[in-house]
């Protein structure tokens, strides 16, 4: 459906239901809490797990030498 023929049901629509429908809109546009957020919209970049101590958790203090190697084979640079 293009954008013309929503418009031209949403005018065919009795009023009642043209302003519901402009709520529920409006409510879109308006940015949802975060959870456990502040309130203010802003994303928490400092809010990010720590990947190096979930990494350590996981492998121990395995250490791939020459990784540089099994990267580009993964990529398949070889």
């Amino acid at each position: 459906m293009s954008a013309t023929e929503l418009i031209e049901h949403l005018k065919a629509l009795p009023a009642r239901e043209r302003e519901a429908f402009a709520r529920l809109f409006h409510e879109l546009e308006i940015p949802s809490l975060p959870v456990g957020g502040k309130g203010n919209g802003a994303s928490a970049s400092g809010n990010w797990p720590d990947f190096g101590a979930r990494l350590k958790r996981i492998y121990g203090s395995k250490v791939v030498p020459a990784s540089e190697a099994v990267i580009s084979y993964a990529r398949g640079d070889w």
